[in-house]
């Protein structure tokens, strides 16, 4: 008899949900891949990102500025990115603006 591959088990565990009159999201710690790390969710898009400890790491060094360049949701939103089924984000810009 041949056995029929496991699908892999998600770990996964909410611990927050953060929200203000700008944004809210959904963070749970996921443990179903090579080692702990984060799960940011945008709860009006469904966008998502994992974040490593040494990610997190990073974010506590950047500046200001760095942070304002991130800022992309509601009236800060610029441009969006397609979350095709594929896997492949491709940046699409705000009508009226030249690539």
């Amino acid at each position: 008899m041949s056995e029929q591959p496991r699908a892999a088990r998600v770990r996964r565990s909410r611990l927050a949900e953060l929200g203000n009159e700008f944004a809210v999201v959904h963070i749970s710690l996921d443990e179903s891949g090579n080692g702990p790390r984060l799960l940011v969710e945008d709860a009006e898009t469904g966008d998502h990102i994992f974040l490593t400890p040494l990610e997190l790491a990073s974010l506590c060094l950047a500046t200001p500025q760095d942070r304002t360049d991130w800022l992309r949701v509601g009236a800060y939103r610029d441009e969006r990115r397609d979350r095709s089924v594929d896997g492949h984000a491709s940046e699409t810009h705000a009508p009226g603006e030249q690539a």
